[in-house]
């Protein structure tokens, strides 16, 4: 897919939609970077929320989208039910990435341990209760796939 297949992320109800329509089609692999570009989009919740919730439709998930998604964990500026719902989404791309085996071994062990070592420190900073059993159940469901590199 082209760029900027979602236009002016500002006209949020076209990029929702159109949004809907990749998942629903399985078309949104082909369009990762342009996904990182929603999560990346400062003015509009909405926006972030969808893509964050689209995770799972990502059929080839690339290490640089998971990692986007790790930065927004990690976002002490954005709000928690995000970086929550964040967390879930990680976990899932995670697993994506794992099961597909499209990286070589090391590369998918070093993947991981950047994961865990990223939600690791975030456990040790002071961060409310609801926030650090999401982080401290994605973190258990990543070892247990580690596991199995």
């Amino acid at each position: 897919m082209g760029k900027n297949i979602f236009g002016n992320l500002n006209d949020w109800g076209v990029v929702l939609e159109k949004l809907k329509k990749l998942s629903e089609s399985k078309e949104l692999g082909s369009c990762q970077d342009e996904l990182i570009r929603l999560l990346r989009f400062n003015q509009n919740w909405r926006l972030r929320e969808a893509a964050i919730e689209s995770l799972p439709f990502v059929e080839n998930p690339s290490s640089n989208l998971a990692r986007e998604v790790l930065s927004l964990i990690k976002r002490n500026d954005l709000y928690y039910d995000v970086r929550i719902l964040a967390t879930d989404g990680l976990e899932k791309l995670t697993t994506t990435i794992v099961n597909n085996r499209a990286l070589e071994k090391d590369i998918l062990k070093q993947f991981v341990q950047e994961i865990i070592e990223a939600m690791d420190e975030l456990l040790a900073s002071p961060e409310p209760p609801k926030f650090h059993d999401a982080l401290q159940n994605s973190m258990d469901q990543i070892k247990g796939i580690g596991v199995t590199i």
